[in-house]
């Protein structure tokens, strides 16, 4: 079918800048960026001009931009009709986990799901913590969105719901006894946090806790190792609050939830229609899914 770059490219079209389609992807600009000079490249031509106030179509393309609507919406229609020739969706599903991306929605709602469509079924599987072995063939990955081209590229991110912030602390911690923790409460203190680039949200995050007077250290990935690391020597983790409890011995306390990191899944650009149609039957739902 069409290439999903197209999308990405109208988004930006419509948008007139890099950072506002980002935004509205739930991405980072330079992920943006990158997509659309992938797609640059493919095509041997330049479609924006890139200025200090945004970005501007080429000839090339506004041409692109008034064939992609047609094509894009062609592409729906075909796909809408090859759906009447499906089986009943005797497939199965491949999930991809990691002690990053762990599944919470798939084991709340797949068997509910399974009663409807009861020919379908699931696997999964375990990658690494970098994501350098993600299967190919496999459909969807849970989690919060973070910026990994490596595998990323072959996904798109659809959210469900969301998850809010907690602080991972040692168990010994005078912070311990907290029920729930703000920047004026954390006096000065240093945080830790993932390294700049690789979520949006985060990036926000730390911007403002930084403006509190706290200081942040950064980490390329968030580990066990690391994590280890982190409670023995009291530097207390900025973490989604999905991700509470990965410790016997350390405390996760709800921190700032203002903010909302958008969770849900990673589906393949060639997934499954059963795929698909988990993801919709969890997207009717999602006004009534409860926060992670």
């Amino acid at each position: 079918m069409y290439n999903h770059a197209l999308d990405l490219f109208v988004l930006v079209a419509e948008l007139g800048s890099f950072s506002k389609a980002a935004e509205k992807s739930f991405i980072t600009p330079s992920a943006v960026i990158q997509k659309i000079n992938h797609l640059e490249d493919d095509l041997g031509v330049r479609l924006f001009d890139r200025t200090k106030k945004g970005v501007k179509l080429t000839a090339a393309g506004q041409y692109l931009l008034l064939e992609s609507r047609s094509l894009i919406e062609r592409s729906s229609m075909i796909r809408a009709q090859l759906s009447t020739y499906a089986d009943s969706y005797n497939e199965s599903v491949l999930f991809g986990t990691n002690q990053v991306h762990v599944a919470h929605l798939i084991y709340d709602f797949w068997p509910v799901f399974s009663e409807k469509y009861p020919g379908v079924t699931f696997s999964s599987y375990a990658f690494n913590k970098d994501a350098t072995d993600v299967r190919p063939e496999t459909d969807l990955i849970e989690g919060i969105l973070y910026e990994e081209p490596a595998w990323q590229n072959n996904f798109s991110f659809c959210p469900i719901t969301y998850t809010t912030l907690s602080l991972l602390v040692s168990e010994n911690s005078p912070l311990a006894s907290c029920e729930s923790l703000s920047a004026e409460q954390l006096g000065g203190r240093t945080l830790v946090s993932i390294e700049e680039g690789v979520s949006l949200e985060y990036d926000r995050i730390k911007e403002d806790l930084r403006k509190a007077g706290l200081k942040v250290e950064e980490v390329s990935l968030f580990s066990p190792s690391v994590m280890i690391s982190c409670l023995k020597n009291e530097k207390p983790v900025v973490i989604p609050n999905c991700w509470r409890d990965p410790h016997p011995h350390s405390k996760t306390i709800p921190f700032l939830p203002e903010y909302r990191i958008p969770y849900g899944f990673f589906i393949s650009n060639t997934a499954s229609a059963a795929a698909k149609k988990f993801i919709a039957f969890l997207s009717e739902r999602s006004k009534s899914i409860e926060p992670l």
